[in-house]
């Protein structure tokens, strides 16, 4: 019966056990978790930014203004009907000897039609189609442009989020090792070999590792939610960054600033806003020139009472006429606005020459800083291996009690600066190689 008991008591533990783990198991998946590379998270943000979204209704607006000008060179067709009562206190209207004798009210129905082409219009109208077709190129580069924004953002939210997340693994082994030190010490310390402040200096570098991860946990929810948003994600994910790779291969600088100068859209965009200042400044010239219209007109006349009318009681003739004008206020009123798009267009190869040494410059400080990366690389490594010999050496000589309680702990700060130092440079250095290639305007295509 006891054995029976003892049997049952087991079996109902390897239930516990199972629906413990499946409960756990629920619990790990309804946690959202999103592996996400660099080049992942760019396309997420490209695919859900609000901001680009925006930029594209802009392409759109501008793409009906190019449908509208179009529109504006079709003749123009206008139609109307109306009818009309007029009351005649009047009876009777003298005319010298003759009296033209009037019914007491009349009704007139008066219907027309007409129909305007514009023949030529001082080429206001082709400058207007123009116009608008240039403006729809230049939101649609608009857009690309917000595109290395947005690019921008999520290559330094990401690594943000790798750096902080880095750190976490550096103080997590941290931790472990001072409260592995901590064990030692009050072990040596019931031996007789170490005395209560060395536990107490144990355990506040234990609190300050403690306080740092608590930090650092705090920046990683903060810089994850700032990461949903940005890649349009729900709000509960937790985005777990993929490793980056250690080194990339680096072309000559002249490489990266030819691609830039190629492929940058913001670039582009100012050599179709110069074709529109040059449009702005035909624009103002032709306007100087005469214009000339064609139209016919249709009118409907019926003074009888009656909706339909009688044959031959009604009038229904049709007119046809060319109209020509010319604004001669124009002629003086012109230079000014020629003069006011021709400084337009001086502003504008101006800013084009500006964004092109900005260009230059970014390039440059990219490419420097990812070198700078590199080479810190190389320096920390040989940091941290000293670091840890020195760590080692220190551990030994502590635990023969031939070093003191000061000096272990400064041998374990120094090795914890190292990997820090290590883990942030090695992702300065990917950031400054992604940041390289957003300054290009060819990671966001």
């Amino acid at each position: 019966m006891y054995s029976k008991r003892i049997r049952f008591i087991e079996w109902k533990a390897v239930w516990i056990t199972v629906v413990l783990f499946i409960y756990l198991g629920f619990t790990a998946s309804a946690q959202d978790t999103l592996h996400l590379s660099m080049q992942q998270a760019i396309e997420l943000g490209l695919q859900n930014s609000k901001q680009l979204k925006i930029s594209r209704a802009r392409v759109q607006q501008a793409l009906l203004q190019y449908e509208q000008a179009k529109d504006a060179m079709l003749p123009s067709a206008k139609i109307s009907y109306g009818v009309s009562e007029a009351f005649i206190p009047t009876k009777q209207l003298v005319f010298g000897r003759d009296t033209l004798h009037l019914p007491s009210r009349s009704r007139l129905y008066l219907g027309t039609l007409s129909i305007q082409e514009p023949i030529f219009a001082g080429n206001q109208l082709r400058y207007a189609r123009q116009s608008a077709e240039i403006l729809e190129k230049i939101a649609s580069l608009d857009t690309s442009n917000y595109r290395n924004q947005i690019t921008n953002a999520v290559i330094q939210t990401y690594g943000s989020l790798l750096k902080i997340i880095g750190n976490q693994k550096v103080v997590a082994q941290n931790i472990e090792d001072v409260q592995q030190r901590l064990i030692e010490t009050r072990h040596f310390e019931e031996q007789g070999l170490a005395t209560q402040n060395d536990v107490l200096r144990f355990q506040l570098q234990l609190s300050d590792a403690q306080l740092t991860a608590l930090d650092l946990e705090n920046n990683r929810k903060i810089v994850n939610y700032n990461l949903n948003i940005l890649l349009g994600l729900p709000d509960t994910t937790e985005i777990m960054p993929d490793s980056l790779p250690e080194a990339f291969s680096l072309q000559p600088m002249e490489t990266y600033l030819q691609m830039a100068l190629q492929n940058r859209k913001d670039l582009q965009a100012f050599q179709y806003r110069l074709q529109l200042n040059d449009l702005q400044i035909r624009k103002e010239k032709d306007s100087r020139l005469p214009t000339l219209g064609a139209g016919v007109s249709g009118y409907y006349i019926n003074p009888n009472n009656d909706f339909f009318p009688p044959k031959n009681t009604y009038l229904a003739p049709v007119t046809v006429g060319l109209t020509l004008g010319w604004n001669i206020s124009s002629l003086y009123t012109a230079p000014h606005r020629i003069a006011e798009a021709q400084v337009q267009k001086t502003e504008t190869e101006l800013q084009q020459s500006l964004l092109t040494d900005q260009i230059k410059e970014e390039i440059y400080q990219q490419y420097r800083n990812y070198q700078l990366a590199m080479q810190r690389i190389k320096v920390l490594q040989v940091a941290l291996a000293q670091a840890e010999e020195n760590d080692r050496m220190m551990e030994s000589k502590y635990r023969n009690q031939l070093a003191s309680t000061t000096d272990r702990i400064d041998a374990e700060t120094l090795l914890f600066k190292a990997r820090i130092d290590l883990q942030l440079a090695q992702v300065d250095a990917v950031l400054a190689y992604y940041q390289l290639l957003a300054s290009t305007g060819t990671l966001s295509q």
